[in-house]
């Protein structure tokens, strides 16, 4: 971590929108960014996350948008 830089980890007990919106915004510095805590149901992580979840990490797609599938 460079000199000034101020290292964070992001808590967010919210469901699938707020944890994509996090693990964006985490991405942008991700030298300041020790750990995303975020809410993990099995099920509703990876039915909107797919693919991208891998030994409780989550991965951005290189895709525009926030990359999650949102249904009713």
């Amino acid at each position: 971590m460079g000199k000034g830089k101020i290292e964070v980890s992001p808590h967010n007990p919210s469901g699938p929108v707020s944890t994509a919106a996090s693990l964006h915004a985490a991405a942008l510095y991700p030298e300041n960014v020790k750990s995303l805590e975020y809410a993990f149901d099995a099920a509703r992580t990876r039915k909107a996350y797919g693919e991208r979840v891998e030994d409780g990490n989550l991965y951005l797609r290189d895709k525009p948008g926030w990359g999650i599938k949102v249904e009713n």
